[in-house]
């Protein structure tokens, strides 16, 4: 049984205006009775296009079963108010409920950056209450007399929930303590994010395909390299809803990799083209899709732009969070820096919560000045109101760990990826986290960094470890 939610559209209305008149369904709802098609359409054209509410309809296995939304959504104090409302008695009891409302949250949180999420609830609707509480809104307060409603006053509670609390239970990679010499090394595990083998683009993905779905896109075109985690993981997501993708690979960096046999086993169609042709040939298919009467969704390579950049804002509050849980300061964060947005996101969030540490990216291909112009690009891009002054001074973009290109070893990469399997039970790979994890060595190492606390950020590339592994 997949449960999913995506826009409500014009479409919809018949079967809002069938469960929300149904006596079942309508004996907490606080709605001018009974709902009229005509009404309901004018609702409809006034709110269309409104950035304060997302309305939006539940469905199990493509079918519609219920309505859920925020409403009253602030940017300014980052808070909105939640509502849910299944529709078909058949699917009630069965978990659809709380798997959309944890759907609806982590929107919410993840792409809309709330801080908080409430709801009110009558006293007497125990068994929504049961609902909330599991969802992981707690009790803030009883509204006595509330409102009058069908001739009478109505006491309602104030549920809520916040984004620390969400990230507690819900959403969090763990953070691995690996060693103690001169510091204090940890790892967040970013590749043990729960989907084909996870990494920083599945966290990236997750959020596109809110996107995708919400909009009601049919194809997905995305482009990378034959070794990309992005174009496995984009293909994998659009195979599991069963909607074509199609991938620009460069003929320059097309070998058989286990990513590449990944991309094959989605039946993701796979276009070759020169380097310098990948641009031209992105958008003769974007325009070929689209003149077939499909409605397809561009992904830049590797999660590039504003969803790619929140994705790692998201992370940086779960390392908040882990802190703050573990009483323990990063005093640096390391990462693999390629197409700039994991980048970018952690400095982001840096920034929102005015800590001083550094965020060091180490670069797996670009050379400076680009590839450290395109990080702080992307922050610009996000965070458009801060000064380049700051911006410059938050960018930490290393370029001398590069060797002879992206996605080719050494024999010092091969060492640490051999070290990092035996000591740590990790798997890296040399074109992102073994380059990066050796680079951060060798950094410490010589700016004589001692007694700190030092977190590597692992963003994933299992089937690129197994690529190294079978040539060792």
């Amino acid at each position: 049984m997949k449960v999913t939610i995506r826009k409500f559209i014009f479409e919809d209305i018949p079967k809002k205006i069938e469960w929300i008149n149904n006596p079942v369904n309508n004996k907490f709802l606080h709605y001018d009775l009974p709902l009229e098609y005509e009404k309901t359409a004018r609702w409809f054209k006034n709110n269309e296009g409104r950035i304060d509410r997302y309305d939006a309809v539940i469905e199990v296995d493509g079918i519609p079963v219920g309505l859920i939304g925020l409403l009253s959504i602030e940017k300014k104090n980052r808070k909105a108010e939640y509502y849910v409302s299944m529709g078909e008695m058949s699917y009630r009891g069965k978990g659809v409920a709380y798997q959309a409302s944890k759907l609806i949250l982590e929107y919410g949180f993840m792409v809309l950056g709330l801080n908080r999420i409430y709801l009110y609830t009558e006293a007497e609707n125990i068994v929504a209450q049961k609902l909330f509480k599991k969802v992981g809104f707690k009790v803030e307060g009883l509204l006595k007399n509330d409102i009058f409603f069908r001739g009478r006053y109505v006491d309602r509670y104030v549920f809520g929930i916040t984004k620390e609390d969400f990230l507690s239970t819900t959403y969090i990679t763990p953070i691995q303590f690996i060693e103690e010499k001169k510091n204090k090394i940890y790892i967040k595990r970013d590749d043990m994010i729960p989907y084909s083998f996870g990494g920083n683009k599945a966290r990236k993905g997750y959020l596109f395909f809110q996107e995708i779905d919400k909009g009601g896109y049919d194809s997905v075109v995305t482009y990378g390299s034959s070794h990309s985690n992005h174009c496995r993981i984009i293909s994998n997501m659009a195979a599991a809803r069963k909607i074509p993708c199609y991938l620009i690979v460069p003929d320059e960096v097309s070998d058989t990799t286990y990513n590449s046999r990944f991309m094959e086993m989605f039946e993701a169609e796979v276009i070759h083209a020169p380097l310098e042709k990948v641009h031209d040939t992105i958008e003769n298919k974007l325009v070929e899709l689209q003149h077939e009467g499909k409605n397809p969704y561009f992904i830049p390579g590797g999660g590039h732009g504003n969803i790619g950049t929140q994705a790692y804002v998201n992370c940086y509050d779960e390392i908040k969070l882990y802190e703050k849980l573990n009483h323990v300061y990063f005093d640096y964060i390391f990462l693999a820096s390629g197409t700039g947005t994991t980048h970018a996101g952690l400095v982001c969030g840096q920034i929102k919560n005015g800590d001083e540490r550094k965020i060091v990216g180490i670069s797996i291909a670009r050379k400076n000045p680009y590839g450290r112009n395109i990080v702080v690009d992307s922050i610009k891009e996000y965070m458009p109101e801060l000064t380049d002054e700051v911006i410059q001074q938050k960018t930490i973009f290393l370029d001398d760990y590069i060797g002879e290109g992206y996605g080719i070893e050494s024999i010092d990469i091969e060492d640490m990826i051999k070290y990092a399997m035996v000591n740590y039970g990790i798997p890296m790979d040399s074109t992102y986290t073994a380059k990066a994890f050796t680079g951060m060595k060798d950094y410490i190492f010589s700016k004589r960094i001692e007694g700190k606390n030092i977190l590597f950020i692992h963003t994933g590339g299992t089937p690129l470890f197994f690529d190294d592994f079978s040539r060792m």
